[in-house]
């Protein structure tokens, strides 16, 4: 088995790391699955805190590391503009862990015409765009494929405050719904756009 160069994209805001248990949760999940260990002792709490971290402003933290882990590196965070999706279909894309090597999305990516990003979808189900996870509305509830690429921190934390569910969703069901989030990391909830589920393409 390849062992690749994995990372996470850690949202720090005002001096103040987010959502950092989730992310060590999938952390020690990565190293275990490629390099079959998990250092119990490891506190990335304590690892950021050692680290010269801007304490004013909006940073996207990103850490890359394999079986050790590596030097953060701070950049000044910009909301990207997504306000349509096209649909792409791959039945054999495989992105489990947050992985340096987004060979596969990008390549999809490639295919995303006049829209603003792509929505991949695998065997007929709906995944996740090339870098967020999706939410649906219908009507009261929001609900997210149960089997999404990847499954985001963010995602976890909103499917364990019971905010949103998890629900089988196929294309041919998209017109059950009237509207959707993007959320990631970087994105919380209430920042995230509501937009038209026309416009999925």
């Amino acid at each position: 088995m390849n062992k690749p160069l994995l990372f996470e994209s850690i949202r720090l805001s005002g001096g103040n790391f987010e959502l950092i248990p989730y992310h060590e949760a999938r952390m020690k999940s990565a190293q275990k699955f490629f390099f079959g260990f998990s250092d119990d002792s490891f506190s990335l709490t304590d690892f950021l805190n050692k680290s010269d971290f801007p304490k004013e402003g909006l940073f996207k933290c990103r850490l890359v590391y394999d079986s050790t882990t590596a030097n953060p590196e701070y950049v000044p965070y910009v909301k990207r503009k997504i306000n349509s999706l096209k649909t792409v279909q791959s039945n054999t894309i495989d992105y489990q862990f947050k992985s340096v090597d987004r060979l596969q999305i990008n390549d999809l990516y490639s295919n995303k015409g006049n829209c603003d990003d792509i929505l991949i979808v695998r065997n007929g189900l709906i995944t996740d765009t090339s870098y967020c996870n999706i939410v649906f509305r219908k009507g009261s509830d929001w609900v997210t494929p149960e089997n999404p690429l990847l499954a985001g921190v963010r995602r976890a934390s909103l499917l364990h405050s019971g905010i949103i569910q998890t629900r089988r969703i196929e294309l041919k069901t998209l017109d059950e719904f009237d509207s959707f989030k993007l959320i990631n990391a970087m994105i919380p909830w209430e920042e995230s756009a509501l937009i038209p589920v026309e416009n999925i393409h």
